[in-house]
């Protein structure tokens, strides 16, 4: 998502911020009071609150189209799209994405054009248009590749090969996924290295290759590991050792010794505790509208 340039404001509470933000609007601080709506719908999409997320974006998005600044609208109008992506809300992310990015085009912004691009590829692949969406997503790679931003690059890739895999076209997925997994080791991204090896994973067990599966399960938790994303490689781990008695011994005691070493790493789980003291919710009356 394109980043807020108020870094101030994406460190805040959001339920402080949306208090400032109608406090901002009230006393005729509209531009302020966008900013805000904004960044506290970020700050909403990096915990996951989408529909929250989305109520910020369409207040921030209101107002700059009062003020009629097509400046502040791009960055906005740009994340209402992204929330409605995760939303499912296909017809709504659609339309504000196109807006975005012949905002984006109008600014010169190549950055913002090309995420706009990609979130269109996503837009048309939720709402069913498979080819309309790979020609989004070749469109995106391209100004991401002419812009040298890897990380776009392979994350365009992977979501290429997520949509094959979910057509069942194994071999298109599994030769996609390769390209991002080449990209993620060209960059040094642990994580993306990981996230690659566990997809590649999951074809091979779908396909029937038990022996590869476990291999590439394994280095996925390892890298998993380095990434410090620890939860995810226990449970990579515990998928390749369901595999154990399914592949050839001398496989098996190779794995066995890995997968031993890797969970002696590992630092023992801590025990979250279940306390929601403190907690603020989220008040949709800051905003001045009303739930759906």
């Amino acid at each position: 998502m394109t980043e807020d340039p108020d870094v101030a404001l994406e460190d805040m509470n959001p339920a402080e911020l949306l208090e400032q933000a109608a406090a901002a609007l009230a006393s005729g601080q509209k531009d302020e009071a966008a900013k805000m709506f904004n960044a506290a719908g970020n700050i909403y999409m990096s915990v996951e609150e989408f529909e929250e997320a989305h109520k910020c974006f369409e207040e921030s998005q209101r107002i700059y189209k009062e003020l009629k600044d097509e400046n502040g609208s791009c960055d906005t109008i740009y994340n209402l799209g992204v929330a409605s992506i995760n939303l499912e809300r296909w017809d709504e992310a659609l339309l504000s994405l196109e807006t975005a990015m012949k905002l984006f085009e109008k600014a010169s912004n190549k950055n913002g054009v090309a995420d706009a691009i990609y979130g269109l590829g996503l837009a048309n692949l939720g709402h069913g248009n498979f080819d309309e969406a790979m020609e989004y997503f070749k469109k995106a790679q391209k100004a991401y590749k002419a812009l040298e931003n890897d990380q776009g690059m392979a994350s365009v890739v992977m979501d290429m090969g997520a949509a094959y895999a979910d057509k069942e076209d194994w071999t298109n997925a599994q030769a996609t996924i390769k390209k991002a997994l080449k990209l993620y080791e060209d960059m040094g991204d642990k994580e993306g290295i990981a996230d690659a090896l566990s997809f590649l994973g999951d074809i091979s067990e779908t396909s029937g290759d038990e022996k590869r599966a476990a291999e590439l399960f394994v280095d996925a938790a390892k890298n998993y590991s380095e990434a410090e994303i620890l939860g995810i490689a226990r449970e990579v781990l515990d998928r390749a050792e369901q595999k154990m008695w399914d592949i050839p011994k001398a496989t098996r005691r190779r794995l066995r010794r890995m997968i031993d070493d890797l969970r002696d790493a590992l630092p023992e789980e801590e025990e979250i505790p279940d306390d929601d003291e403190g907690d603020e919710d989220f008040d949709p009356d800051l905003l001045g509208i009303e739930d759906d």
